[in-house]
């Protein structure tokens, strides 16, 4: 499968996506939201400040085209690596160093196939409900609940025993560095 930013200078595929995926998942954090508001795309919010990301494995993520777009964020020194495009401003995905997890956000699924997301189904599990905007009519759990650990553990349990946290595009050789400079928004 392919992703993209919105203008398609940066593309990357996902060489066992679905079948290695959890899914989709929503998350409603301060954290989610601030990054988006100071990236100027809360437009990728969802009507309770939800961002969806669908993860993919490190060593399952290739990069096609436009590296030299890729910018990681920070909103702390020691935070989240958050990718976006530069040429374009789409957020992309968040990742951790030397962790088997790749969280794209769910617009490089749409800029590169519209009904991409359809055709995974539901979001399975929204989390940190208690950073919601108004009043959702759905079910967020208000922290990490054991069903929404439940829709990742064996993801995240299978990346660390097959050793899915590497290769890493977003990181150089040594598997912490980014291949970004962080800039702390």
């Amino acid at each position: 499968m392919r992703i993209q930013c919105d203008c398609g200078s940066f593309q990357a595929d996902l060489t066992g996506f679905p079948r290695n995926s959890p899914g989709r998942l929503a998350c409603y954090c301060n954290d989610c939201q601030a990054y988006l508001e100071k990236l100027g795309r809360k437009d990728l919010l969802d009507a309770y400040g939800g961002t969806e990301v669908i993860p993919v494995y490190p060593s399952e993520f290739v990069i096609a085209s436009g590296k030299e777009h890729l910018r990681c964020n920070r909103l702390s020194r020691k935070g989240l690596n958050r990718w976006s495009a530069t040429c374009c401003n789409s957020p992309i995905a968040n990742t951790k160093a030397n962790f088997p997890w790749v969280g794209i956000l769910h617009n490089a699924y749409r800029a590169a196939d519209p009904q991409a997301l359809d055709r995974l189904g539901p979001i399975r599990s929204r989390i940190m409900g208690k950073y919601a905007k108004g009043k959702p009519p759905f079910e967020i759990a208000e922290r990490i609940n054991f069903k929404a650990m439940m829709s990742v553990l064996p993801f995240l349990l299978k990346g660390k025993l097959f050793g899915k946290s590497k290769p890493n595009p977003f990181f150089k050789e040594d598997g912490t560095t980014p291949i970004s400079e962080p800039k702390l928004l």
